[in-house]
């Protein structure tokens, strides 16, 4: 559903408010069906919240934003869906390595999409966040 809309009613985000509903519909259905990833999605939140100077916000087309110097470094999508801004480089790398996919509405940019499934991806999904804002994870 989540690729559909963003593919096809993409015009459907400049009305206000819908963004941030959709997503908590995505957010809603990954609560009453996938709870493995709604564990990873709230212990990203949790870890990101402990580096420095990085702080959430709600992401203009819905979602959780990660922001750090007035910047943002990725989103997090209700389904899990991290899309991430590592670098024109990076993200060619990364996707040559199939590690993540190429992000669903700008598939030849610096922006790349990974999936959470489980808490198993949280450590990655970091690096992806840390990696070209110079951040690095605590443990």
């Amino acid at each position: 559903m989540f690729y559909f809309v963003v593919r096809h009613l993409r015009w459907l985000a400049k009305i206000p408010g819908l963004p941030q509903l959709f997503d908590a519909l995505l957010l809603a259905g990954t609560w009453l069906f996938r709870r493995d990833r709604l564990a990873a999605i709230e212990d990203l939140e949790q870890q990101a919240l402990r580096l420095p100077g990085l702080r959430l916000k709600v992401h203009k087309l819905g979602g959780t934003e990660f922001v750090r110097d007035g910047h943002e470094l990725g989103h997090l999508h209700g389904n899990g869906l991290l899309d991430v801004a590592v670098g024109l480089a990076p993200a060619q790398t990364l996707l040559a390595t199939g590690q993540v996919r190429p992000h669903h509405v700008f598939p030849h940019s610096k922006w790349v999409s990974f999936q959470l499934e489980s808490e198993a991806d949280v450590a990655f999904a970091l690096q992806l966040l840390t990696t070209r804002s110079g951040m690095a994870p605590s443990h």
